[in-house]
């Protein structure tokens, strides 16, 4: 890939991350008040002397709705929060370097520029990978290039709410087993999925979920164990319950060659290189500044810091 290119793709989506700030500037520790018609400012985290509010951080969720998304477990809050903080301190460096004004935030255009010059500088992207390499990273990651393995699956599910509940687990159990006696007995397994199962979402397709991906998924694995196509397993406890599963389909992995995708695995293979380089940068800024996670049930969340350190 060109140099310019893959700045650009790193440039842009800097761009679009902080897009938001142009429409909601974040203030700094010095603002004003708030007044009586503003909603109270909750603050999450400090850098230096700026703030990121909750406000700004849900503006900054929804500009994208996998960080909706993200943002329901605690994990995923935090590293969206990181990814914050990251811009506020590119940001810095940025105004530190004379790249963009410090008075009025940048347009996109503005900060593309800036931000190309800027990652020039300091992580500029790396030269291009070695054949051997490139190979060796292919049979890395020889499933990324084509259609993984798959099996077709049919599903009967019983959900617990309660996991710590005996008393409900046991009478998931027992409307499992009876649904599993209905099978046996040579009802169609899709009539009595259809009627039973409590995965809603499957229950007019007669359990029939489609494709899945097997590997990777050590519970499936464990679950379909010596099972061949069309057998079914028995009722079999799962991460939401019980569940009884039939085998209707196999797919072997389709491979992509090499060749077909070698310049894929060039371009791959330097954005990653060069998000190290970005990363072990952002790191230097984070050392240099004073960081503080001010919302206390987000502090538990970051127990090597914000940016751990891994290497110096």
């Amino acid at each position: 890939m060109d140099k310019r290119l893959l700045l650009l793709v790193s440039a842009f989506s800097f761009a679009i991350a902080y897009t938001w700030a142009q429409d909601n500037p974040p203030p700094s520790a010095t603002s004003s008040p708030a007044t009586p018609q503003q909603m109270p400012r909750v603050v999450m985290a400090r850098i230096n002397d700026r703030e990121i509010t909750v406000e700004e951080f849900m503006q900054f969720l929804a500009k994208n709705p996998t960080r909706v998304h993200e943002a329901t477990t605690d994990a995923g809050k935090a590293q969206l929060l990181r990814e914050l903080i990251e811009i506020h301190l590119l940001m810095q460096a940025m105004r530190d370097e004379g790249l963009i004004g410090s008075d009025a935030e940048p347009t996109n255009e503005e900060l593309k520029k800036a931000f190309l010059k800027f990652s020039q500088k300091h992580f500029p992207p790396p030269p291009p990978p070695s054949e051997e390499a490139m190979r060796a990273y292919y049979e890395e990651h020889r499933s990324e290039f084509g259609i993984p393995a798959a099996v077709r699956l049919s599903q009967i599910q019983f959900r617990v709410k309660d996991p710590d509940s005996q008393e409900e687990k046991a009478a998931a159990r027992k409307r499992a087993e009876e649904a599993l006696a209905r099978i046996k007995a040579g009802e169609p397994f899709a009539k009595v999925a259809a009627e039973l199962t409590e995965n809603t979402r499957y229950r007019e397709t007669g359990g029939d979920v489609g494709f899945v991906k097997r590997e990777g998924n050590a519970w499936l694995e464990q679950a379909l164990r010596n099972l061949k196509v069309g057998e079914h397993t028995g009722v079999l406890e799962s991460p939401v319950g019980y569940d009884i599963l039939l085998l209707t389909d196999e797919r072997e992995a389709v491979i992509t060659p090499f060749e077909e995708v070698r310049n894929s695995i060039a371009s791959q293979m330097q954005i990653e290189e060069q998000k190290k380089a970005k990363e072990k940068y952002v790191k230097n800024l984070a050392r240099q500044a004073k960081i503080e996670i001010v919302l206390d049930e987000l502090k538990d969340d970051y127990p090597h810091g914000v940016f751990p350190e891994t290497e110096r």
